[in-house]
């Protein structure tokens, strides 16, 4: 084919359309419509011309210009579709619409900033021991007693806070700036479980040799400068005594829940929550923009029942499987109620409708399963299998600071990029890493710390049943599994406390334990607006495995005078 053949007719389109638009600009006399008509109609048989003799000498060209115009004009049509049928797929359903109106009157609503009440600190720890815990005291306000109101506005003087033990409002004539004193009481009110943040020799000791060594750390990201030889052995060390490929190390167990969550789920993703996930879960579900549904606090029928009805959304909508990216997220104990998720449905509904799921052992690591390797172990479920991502804080039974997820390779390097709190943050200290290498080799070679724990936890049990349903008449109940060291009392709901204002009359009980040489935490009113469904009003008592029997048995007589104590003052005023 000779290409020069088809020149003269390029020439002269060009040749036309340059002549055409000169005598336009130049042209010193005016353009007649009959002149404009005879150029504009003299184009057409021109471009025949042209397109007749290329498609004739080089008919190649003119396959593939024809096949990109009609790609061109394609692409742009089935867009405007696809636009059009996004739009239909956006419109909220009417339960849609009530879910987020329900939301915004209960949160958006809120004052922008509410008032601000400073409430000097009646008690703040000073030092902990294991089974106990030395408090930083005010003298003129700590220790006293203060009236507990019956009505629905909340009393906000002498409100335990959850790890601090923090008061209320100073009272009338009191100093602003008491003089402090020091109080040793026993902790039932901190998540050591195994005792490990204070009271072992031999963590100290690692720790000790770890700061003298590498000093307090390099304070850069993991990713720049910031990472430690100790922070990849106790990576390998938990994945490998946990069972997964591998594990990644997050300066702080709040950021390690939040910063995985939103590495994997993303804008236009699916999340299927409990509503009674703990503030750094839900924090998580927020950041990652995802569409959420949520489903009863540990209520597998109801999980069924969210699941059907997002299956039954697809085959509406003709959406496949694989057209979007779908998670579970659980706990395995759950911080808020003391309940374990029940693990076996849990993953027979995963692997039914296809989701993936992220479980937080953040407080079930280190206590459930026959070595404490969690609820999985306890379940006797295998990870990377049946659970594809699991986050663990090592700030509850390994007793140190930070938290790792763990889990398979693709798992672990993919946040290595995506996850914020590991690219963003400092790394955690050598030292705090070193002590929790430390706690996970004690872990595997001190069983018997695991079995002292459970015995503990049984035997405190049994006492608190026997405490609620004889002396106190079952003004309080346990709502927490019975599994779980962490044991969760709740206001009976009978008629003799349906006027009570359950958190000032529980803040009351914890203040008047403390006062009687027992420390433990009223919950329920720190995490109103920070998660989906606020914990109701408890009493969180944590035991450990170095309590004695001795020790379990003053608690309890301490709770129970303080009911008493406190429901007979109510009685009174």
């Amino acid at each position: 084919m000779d290409p020069s053949r088809s020149i003269p007719n390029v020439y002269n389109l060009g040749f036309k359309a340059g002549s055409l638009v000169a005598e336009l600009l130049y042209m010193q006399r005016r353009v007649t419509l009959s002149e404009v008509a005879d150029a504009l109609t003299s184009f057409p048989v021109l471009y025949k011309e042209w397109w007749l003799n290329l498609v004739a000498n080089d008919p190649i060209h003119v396959l593939v210009e024809t096949t990109l115009i009609i790609a061109i004009v394609y692409f742009l049509v089935s867009r405007s579709k696809d636009w059009k049928a996004s739009d239909e797929k956006e419109k909220l359903t009417a339960k849609e619409e009530n879910e987020l109106l329900y939301d915004w009157k209960q949160n958006i609503r809120a004052p922008l900033a509410p008032k601000v009440q400073h409430q000097p600190e009646c008690a703040v720890i000073h030092k902990t021991d294991g089974r106990t815990i030395t408090l930083q005291v005010n003298v003129s306000s700590a220790m006293s007693a203060s009236s507990v109101s019956t009505d629905s506005t909340p009393v906000t003087n002498n409100v335990s806070t959850e790890d601090a033990f923090k008061g209320g409002a100073a009272r009338a004539g009191e100093s602003i700036h008491p003089a402090p004193e020091f109080k040793t009481v026993l902790n039932f009110g901190t998540s050591d479980y195994l005792g490990r943040s204070a009271s072992n020799s031999l963590i100290k000791e690692a720790a000790i040799k770890a700061l003298d060594k590498y000093g307090c750390g390099s304070c850069g990201p993991r990713g720049f400068y910031g990472t430690v030889d100790v922070h990849l052995e106790l990576e390998s060390a938990m994945a490998k005594f946990i069972g997964t490929d591998d594990a990644i190390l997050y300066s702080d167990g709040a950021s390690t829940v939040s910063s995985t969550v939103a590495a994997f789920a993303k804008r236009g993703d699916l999340i299927v929550a409990d509503e009674g996930i703990y503030e750094p879960l839900m924090t998580g579900v927020s950041l990652s923009r995802a569409n959420v549904k949520w489903f009863k606090h540990n209520d597998m029928a109801d999980l069924q029942k969210v699941l059907a009805q997002v299956q039954e959304s697809d085959r509406k909508l003709g959406r496949k499987l694989n057209d979007q990216r779908r998670f579970l997220v659980v706990e395995g104990l759950y911080k808020n109620t003391g309940k374990i998720v029940p693990l076996d449905d849990l993953i027979k509904l995963k692997e039914k409708y296809c989701f993936r799921l992220i479980l937080d052992e953040s407080n079930s690591f280190g206590v459930l399963g026959k070595t404490g390797r969690g609820v999985t172990e306890l379940f006797g479920k295998q990870l990377m299998r049946d659970v594809e991502i699991t986050t663990i804080s090592l700030e509850n039974a390994v007793g140190s600071i930070g938290g790792v997820t763990v889990g398979s390779e693709e798992v672990v390097d993919h946040q290595r990029l995506s996850g914020s709190g590991y690219c963003f943050s400092a790394s955690s200290p050598p030292f705090t890493a070193t002590a929790a290498i430390k706690s996970i080799e004690l872990l595997a070679e001190q069983p018997e710390t695991l079995k002292q724990l459970r015995e503990n936890q049984l035997y405190l049990r049994s006492k608190l049943l026997n405490l609620c349903q004889h002396k106190l008449e079952e003004v309080l109940v346990i709502t927490s599994d019975e599994r779980s060291p962490m044991v969760i009392l709740q206001v009976a709901d009978i008629p003799e406390t349906k006027n009570l204002d359950e958190i000032a009359f529980l803040s009351e009980v914890v203040k008047e334990s403390l006062n009687r040489g027992v420390a433990f935490v009223a919950t329920g009113h720190q995490s109103v607006g920070l998660v989906r469904t606020a914990p109701p009003p408890a009493i969180r008592i944590c035991v450990s495995c170095l309590h004695t029997k001795e020790d379990i048995d003053h608690a309890v007589t301490a709770l129970g005078e303080s009911v008493d104590f406190v429901l007979n003052r109510m009685h009174d005023s």
